[in-house]
């Protein structure tokens, strides 16, 4: 039996070399960043069955502000330099990007935010809503939480 290993000469050797990203810009947008920040507040609010004011709440922000930009579909964006309330926003997609990859169920992601945990000493979601701290301390726990193979 006789095995021939072929190599194909247009492979990229790195991903720096990979046409997609030879075609893409790195130029920022704005728009575009607002399109995709709501795009994840919005599958979070499906996920969870929250509301746009449940989220405000939780993100310490206004909830006119908040279901505005849900129903027009972008957030006001004006450069690269992200304005702390985007920031906020992006810590909370951030909690459930990590609480996606520890449960598939979101039934078990919302039982991990209601549950007091004896380590944290405290209900995630109550501490989340208490300030914007308290919603960075989150996101640092799971990240540690995550990184160390939980």
């Amino acid at each position: 039996m006789t095995i021939t290993l072929t190599t194909d000469t247009n492979t990229p050797k790195s991903i720096r070399e990979s046409p997609l990203l030879l075609e893409t810009t790195t130029e920022f947008d704005p728009s575009i960043a607002g399109c995709a920040i709501v795009d994840g507040l919005i599958y979070l609010k499906n996920r969870f069955a929250w509301s746009g004011t449940k989220i405000a709440n939780i993100l310490h922000l206004p909830p006119n502000t908040v279901n505005t930009w849900l129903k027009n579909g972008n957030i006001p964006i004006h450069s690269s330099i992200l304005h702390p309330d985007t920031q906020i926003i992006i810590h909370l997609l951030a909690i459930h990007r990590s609480l996606e990859a520890m449960f598939d169920n979101p039934l078990h992601q919302q039982a991990w935010l209601s549950t007091k945990h004896p380590e944290l000493n405290a209900i995630p979601e109550k501490l989340m809503g208490k300030s914007i701290d308290g919603l960075i301390f989150i996101r640092q726990y799971l990240d540690y939480v995550r990184g160390r193979g939980a």
